[in-house]
């Protein structure tokens, strides 16, 4: 399985990571904030589905660009999969003919832009020869960490979370577990400010893995810009052999 964090800033300097993208095996995205801007318009028409974990921007920034850089005449569409919740805000507040035109409305009996397919918890479903389940996750919106499983292997990406609990209890019962994507947004001084966002500190991100009873890789994501390099230094400093901050654009491969 190939999954790879998709870039999301521009020019010279260090690579920050803004906005968040994961494609995995080249056809599918978990999330959509920076996936719609990859300059190759030939790896966005490969992508045939879309997941949504929650619809905070940074998560569906560019989306819209997505559909409209993918489409062609005819029933061939991107299937963008997210929960009643999360579909409920595309609908409403971004494919409102406001924000964006209403996709939906947009097609005819000839041609479609969008397919909206709701997801609920733990009902996994099938993309070709993957399948992902969709885990709560505990955000300040609803939100879902997903598991991602190509019958071999299997990775999850958490997304956005507190402290959380059940997406821990689906992991440990996975044996072909390999990686975790788990979300370290601010340093520990700022714990008041993760918490009541709905984030992890290093401090807190040590805790949540040490709930998973299995032994894996765990890549550091989402981390706050701003905050890149004491949230690194102190991911150092937690001393977890398996741990690494994930790289924008580099391919990770699990078998």
């Amino acid at each position: 399985m190939k999954v790879k964090l998709v870039g999301s800033s521009v020019g010279g300097g260090p690579a920050r990571q803004f906005l968040t993208s994961y494609l995995i095996d080249d056809t599918l995205a978990i999330d959509a904030g920076s996936v719609g801007f990859m300059s190759s318009l030939d790896a966005q028409r490969r992508i045939n589905a879309v997941f949504l974990s929650h619809a905070h921007m940074d998560h569906v920034a560019s989306l819209p660009m997505l559909l409209d850089n993918v489409f062609r005449p005819g029933h061939d569409c991107v299937v963008v999969y997210g929960s009643a919740t999360v579909l409920d805000c595309l609908r409403h507040d971004l494919f409102n003919d406001r924000i964006w035109p209403d996709l939906q409305q947009l097609g005819d009996d000839e041609h479609t832009f969008i397919k909206l397919v709701e997801l609920h918890d733990h009902q996994s479903v099938s993309c070709g020869r993957l399948n992902i389940t969709p885990v709560p996750l505990d955000h300040a919106v609803p939100t879902h960490g997903f598991l991602v499983d190509d019958g071999e292997c299997s990775i999850a990406i958490a997304s956005d979370t507190r402290a959380t609990h059940a997406i821990w209890q689906v992991l440990s019962r996975q044996a072909n577990l390999r990686a975790v994507f788990l979300e370290a947004s601010f340093p520990n001084s700022l714990t008041w400010l993760a918490e009541q966002s709905g984030h992890l500190t290093p401090a807190q991100f040590a805790e949540e893995a040490k709930k998973l009873e299995a032994d894996v890789e765990w890549l550091a994501v989402h981390i706050k810009a701003n905050h890149q390099a004491e949230v690194a230094a102190e991911l150092q400093a937690l001393g977890m052999d398996r741990l690494q901050i994930a790289e924008a654009d580099r391919e990770y491969k699990f078998s």
